[in-house]
């Protein structure tokens, strides 16, 4: 059992939450028939989607994005269209999936923080900053995939 992170990939882990997210968009744009240019949580929003499962996906549809289960990983992330990043993300939401996706690991926050700061500053992942202020959350776009 691995109680610590520090030998952990958090760029692995990152991939797996984008994954994860694109699996459950996928379903959903699916199941609800919704256009390819259009913001998933919008439509949902404009719709009064508040809650639902779509395949094996439980889904609450929430102020500025969504929280998701799956077998008993939780995933949550905004989804709100503030600017061009597809998602965004707190460090608890971005653990919580880690700790409920990966049970045998104890998250360090601290080697966690560091990881996360280690991929702003190799741009796979940026704070979101609105009028010059950090709101301490993380934003990414799916196109990162390709390079992860």
């Amino acid at each position: 059992m691995d109680y610590s992170n520090k030998d952990i990939n958090t760029k692995k882990l990152l991939e797996e939450y984008l994954v994860f997210i694109v699996n459950f968009e996928s379903v959903l744009k699916k199941e609800y028939d919704i256009p390819k240019n259009i913001n998933i949580w919008s439509y949902l929003v404009e719709r009064k989607y508040k809650k639902g499962t779509v395949a094996t996906y439980n889904y609450i549809c929430h102020g500025s994005g969504f929280t998701v289960e799956k077998n008993g990983i939780i995933c949550e992330y905004d989804k709100a269209p503030l600017n061009e990043y597809d998602i965004k993300f707190s460090f608890w939401k971005f653990k919580n999936f880690i700790e409920t996706n990966h049970m045998q690991i104890i998250i360090d926050d601290s080697i966690l923080k560091k990881d996360l700061s280690d991929l702003i500053t190799a741009n796979i992942v940026s704070w979101l900053i609105i009028d010059g202020i950090n709101w301490n959350i993380y934003q990414t776009n799916f196109t990162v995939l390709q390079s992860l």
